[in-house]
């Protein structure tokens, strides 16, 4: 399975791609080894890891050849609504509305993490952050169980990275960038329920993701462009796009991560009465620091037309 050039891929010569194979398999083959040394969590079995399957299965079709979007998301929305409701009553919510939105939350940050997915290493060390942040918080927690299977997760894509960092000699594809974001939703609602992550935690933790794709796609939408099409408008393949490498962009995306979201992450750890100012301070931030980026790089391609 072959990814080649175009104007909507940030990559310069044609790349193998659906090599996040391996990252699933990796965290199947790994829980499954755990469950003989220490009993996981039946969330884990019965909510999250037919979702995986289910989503890694139609990711390797989509690598191959085109799925339907619509397909795509209808299965997304039904691993999040088995998820949260149907395979076992985990994160119950009485109001309507909220249960609406949190379902599209978590769909969204599926396709936030595949949209995220188009620079060398950019998802897998956003997986090792996300991944390694919130094993400590579940340790700490007291969910030991969840803990191996967040630092598992991690793990995996960490093993991935000498693949396709710092040179790219393959993709990781939907296979497996959709349902990172589904796991990672998935551990954010297991944290919820036991306490371990609150609301505003999860969100900082994939914050950095979050703001990017989220305000590309408005900004898209206020254009009036066909927000719905791929593209490659997000802030880290504009800059490549102007000429930074691969290695530099991912540097200043996990320099942020390390020097500004991760102390906030603790900080709202740590007093959990300031969680929502300090999550909503931070993302304001990021939020600036984006549209910063863009009226810089949009001045720069004027230049360039010039």
């Amino acid at each position: 399975m072959i990814s080649h050039p175009g104007e909507r891929q940030s990559h310069e010569r044609a790349t193998p791609t659906g090599g996040g194979l391996g990252i699933i398999f990796s965290i199947v083959v790994t829980t499954l080894c755990l469950e003989l040394i220490i009993s996981l969590p039946d969330f884990w079995w019965q909510n999250v890891l037919p979702g995986i399957l289910l989503l890694a299965m139609v990711g390797w079709l989509d690598d191959k050849q085109s799925v339907s979007s619509l397909l795509r998301l209808s299965i997304q929305l039904a691993v999040t609504v088995w998820l949260i409701g149907f395979g076992r009553v985990v994160f119950p919510l009485t109001d309507t509305v909220l249960l609406a939105a949190f379902i599209l939350a978590m769909v969204w940050l599926m396709n936030v993490y595949n949209f995220m997915d188009g620079s060398n290493g950019m998802a897998g060390f956003q997986g090792v952050f996300a991944g390694v942040t919130m094993a400590v918080f579940f340790q700490a927690g007291g969910a030991y169980p969840m803990a191996l299977i967040a630092l598992a997760v991690a793990a995996a894509c960490l093993g991935f990275l000498p693949l396709n960092f710092p040179v790219a000699r393959v993709f990781m594809g939907d296979v497996s960038s959709v349902p990172l974001g589904f796991i990672f939703a998935a551990l954010a609602v297991y944290g919820m329920q036991t306490g371990s992550l609150s609301f505003s935690v999860s969100i900082l933790i994939m914050s950095i993701f979050l703001v990017d794709a989220t305000l590309t796609l408005l900004s898209r939408a206020i254009r009036g462009e066909r927000w719905y099409t791929a593209h490659a408008q997000h802030v880290y393949q504009r800059l490549i796009a102007q000429g930074w490498s691969h290695h530099r962009v991912l540097v200043v995306y996990q320099a942020i991560n390390l020097v500004l979201v991760l102390p906030a992450v603790v900080l709202a750890k740590k007093y959990p009465q300031y969680a929502m100012a300090t999550a909503g301070f931070t993302l304001i931030l990021l939020a600036i620091c984006w549209h910063i980026a863009n009226r810089r790089l949009g001045m720069t391609a004027d230049v360039q037309v010039k």
